[in-house]
């Protein structure tokens, strides 16, 4: 019986004891916890019910842990790898609509020339622009 339960119990009769002790007894306790590895005390009754429960708890948080940090690992050198790849290719664009531009210049075609390389510079810097607001929200 819990200790608590004494001062309240003395002052009643008998019958009315054994019934709040045996209604007590059949209320079960919920306990919650939060993350992978649920508390000591609750880890060693896993070891009642299961042969080394409490060591397959475990051995499954740490491949869980592990899991995850290959994946976290796995997205940042896919997401460099693919950030990269789009200033490369941003840059050839950059480099073949300048040049565009300087070509439609040399034979004539100024005016069209000129919108070439004002569009392919104004593009350039929105996008990296963008890009860079886009960049400072994530962070914030």
């Amino acid at each position: 019986m819990p200790k608590e339960l004494e001062p309240v119990l003395k002052d009643l009769p008998g019958p009315t004891q054994q019934k709040i002790l045996k209604a007590f007894k059949s209320v079960s306790i919920h306990q919650s916890f939060s993350g992978p590895i649920p508390p000591p005390n609750i880890l060693k009754g896993y070891n009642d019910v299961v042969k080394d429960g409490a060591e397959r708890i475990m051995s499954m948080a740490e491949r869980q842990s592990n899991h995850r940090i290959t994946l976290e690992d796995h997205a940042i050198r896919e997401e460099l790898r693919q950030s990269g790849r789009g200033q490369i290719f941003g840059f050839v664009l950059g480099i073949v609509g300048l040049g565009l531009a300087t070509y439609l210049a040399i034979y004539g075609h100024e005016v069209i020339a000129g919108v070439f390389g004002t569009t392919t510079i104004v593009g350039l810097v929105a996008v990296f622009v963008i890009g860079k607001k886009a960049q400072k929200q994530e962070e914030e």
